[in-house]
């Protein structure tokens, strides 16, 4: 029962990480014949480690990290393999937390994970039989068995190998969480390789494989599935083979190394032919887990290097609601914004401003955001001030650090050819200019007390540079978001909401079919899908529900799961918005 157990617990953590793919986790997992063989007939324990490293695992991606910490201790009182595991989590503690709290989360994580595992064998750490057993015993001193001699000395390939795969981990700027089991998984193969199998020893890699083949849903499974035959025809024909035991194949206490040696035939030789096929396999696998499963999501945006993304548009078009949006989609933790007004080169009152506007490039130190924003992508952290706009006053400098998506809001974001060329995606807001008009108006009165006369005023001052220095970047753009008024004639600064209508825009590369066909079911909402000479559009009108938006999500953009974690999806345009973009981030960035 504690097995069974252990193994729904597996299912159902890997049913979490890898969402929609339930009848493809069935049929690799839970009808494996090698894991069903490990613990239901060889007997093995190895399931309940691994049952606590996906506990563990589970927890840790929901940043609930002593949690995570106490449950991998708990896996490493079961069995001490996982301290394989060990430095893997800590890099991924140490990469995840900024720079000022790295030393004390790990150092706490590191504590809890000892004290842990000692607290649970403190009855037993004195006891010799206990020290041999557990560090001493003889399969895990086969760690030491592949060496190659120079002259007097040895030199110990699998803590070789152990080591160089540390060190490339340590060198990647972020980890995600499919990087993170994908090298876990990478350092078991990696390891089963040089040491002959024992039959529990499998089940620290299949599980892993199998999260590699259902992430990777384009690559054959072949290579798994034969390895697992070769693995059943391994210990099949070893002399000592419980299969007989078993009932497996016969029962009359013969094993298949007695009866082929019955025929005269060398079943030593078969053997090794049937070892040499296993390994074979298994460098297979190991070779598709790194050349896909590693390299690839090495270089995918938002996974494991920092997304850029730029939003620019003239002042009160939405700006600020759409990066709202944005962050709601990616959560707080997993963003970095930067707002173009922390740069301009003076404060309120101060006399340049009745000679220059604030749309004017300058009035803002442009360039000094340049070098700021490669620090960030580069994965450094920058000292940046914040204009407060409640004072008018700059704060001191701040210190900001990069994260996986890196928003950038302001008025010149593509301005400058050297800046917009940073920028993974350019998205530019520009509603009707009535309807933009009746948004600042509102807002200005509002939020910063100027009456309806000194906000069209204000405008009129600034009409030349919005059409010179802020228009003019919309060619620059991606994503064009646009807003406009179902009514015809609009009450403009009377405070009241207006019935509106989106208009999205982007390049014709993107395939948007699959993304307008979701909607065609939903009677509340209306999505023309319109063509262009070089763009695309699509015309939305009609409302929709938060969870209609989740749903389309999910099954539409693939892997969604892997870019956003636990996102608050909005209703309505807000909705709609953030739908588009996880959409074309899955087309153009990731990919």
């Amino acid at each position: 029962m504690p097995l069974l157990i252990a193994d729904i617990v597996i299912l159902i953590i890997l049913s979490r990480f890898l969402k929609n793919a339930e009848k493809k986790l069935l049929l690799l997992y839970w009808c494996s014949p090698v894991l069903f063989y490990i613990s239901y007939l060889h007997g093995q324990f190895d399931i309940l480690p691994i049952m606590f490293l996906f506990v563990s695992f589970f927890f840790l991606f929901k940043k609930r990290f002593f949690v995570a910490s106490a449950i991998l201790g708990l896996g490493l009182a079961t069995k001490t393999n996982l301290l394989i595991v060990l430095p893997f989590f800590f890099i991924y503690l140490w990469k995840f937390t900024n720079a000022n709290k790295q030393i004390k989360l790990v150092s706490s994580a590191f504590c809890i994970v000892t004290g842990v595992f000692l607290v649970l064998n403190s009855t037993f750490l004195l006891d010799k039989e206990f020290l041999t057993l557990v560090f001493k015993n003889k399969e895990q001193v086969k760690l030491w068995d592949f060496k190659i001699r120079f002259g007097n000395m040895f030199f110990y390939v699998i803590p070789a190998v152990y080591l160089l795969m540390i060190a490339k981990v340590i060198r990647y700027k972020q980890l995600s969480k499919d990087l993170f089991i994908m090298f876990i998984g990478f350092a078991f193969c990696s390891l089963l390789l040089f040491i002959p199998p024992q039959p529990g020893w499998y089940f620290w890699i299949i599980p892993f494989l199998i999260y590699f083949y259902i992430k990777e849903d384009k690559l054959s499974v072949f290579p798994l599935l034969a390895l697992q035959f070769f693995y059943l025809l391994y210990f099949a024909l070893i002399p000592n083979s419980d299969f007989t035991n078993l009932y497996i194949y016969k029962s009359d206490g013969d094993t298949l190394y007695t009866f082929f040696q019955s025929f005269g035939l060398n079943p030593s030789m078969l053997l090794n032919i049937v070892f040499t096929g296993l390994q074979v396999l298994l460098f297979i696998n190991i070779f598709w887990i790194y050349r896909i499963g590693v390299t690839k999501n090495v270089k995918a945006k938002i996974k494991n290097a920092p997304c850029l993304i730029g939003v620019g548009g003239d002042s009160g078009v939405g700006k600020s609601t759409l990066t709202a949006s944005i962050q709601k989609l990616f959560a707080k933790d997993n963003m970095t914004i930067l707002r173009g007004d922390d740069m301009h080169k003076w404060e309120r009152g101060h006399t340049m401003w009745q000679t220059h506007t604030h749309l004017s490039p300058k009035a803002n130190d442009l360039h000094d955001e340049i070098t700021q924003l490669k620090s960030l992508k580069e994965g450094k952290k920058i000292l940046r001030r914040h204009y407060d706009h409640n004072t008018g006053k700059f704060t001191k400098p701040l210190s900001i650090y990069p994260n996986k998506v890196i928003l950038f809001e302001g008025l010149h974001p593509f301005y400058i050819l050297a800046k917009r060329e940073l920028f993974d995606i350019k998205i530019f807001v520009s509603p009707a200019e009535d309807l933009r008009l009746h948004w600042k108006i509102n807002r200005d009165m509002k939020m910063r007390g100027y009456t309806k006369e000194e906000v069209i005023k204000q405008l009129e001052i600034r009409k030349t540079d919005s059409l010179k220095y802020i228009q003019s970047q919309s060619k620059h753009a991606n994503i064009k978001i646009s807003y406009y008024s179902i009514n015809k004639n609009i009450d403009i600064g009377n405070g009241e909401p207006v019935d509106l209508g989106l208009m999205i825009s982007c390049e014709t590369s993107i395939d948007l079919n699959l993304l307008c066909e979701k909607f065609n079911d939903i009677k509340t909402i209306q999505v023309n899908h319109l063509y262009d000479t070089d763009s695309q559009q699509l015309e939305v009108v009609g409302s929709i529900t938060a969870l209609e938006i989740e749903q389309i999500a999910y099954n539409t953009v693939n892997n969604a799961e892997d870019l956003i974690e636990e996102p608050i999806w909005e209703d309505n345009y807000k909705g709609f918005t953030q739908l588009f973009l996880l959409y074309y981030i899955q087309q153009v960035v990731t990919n």
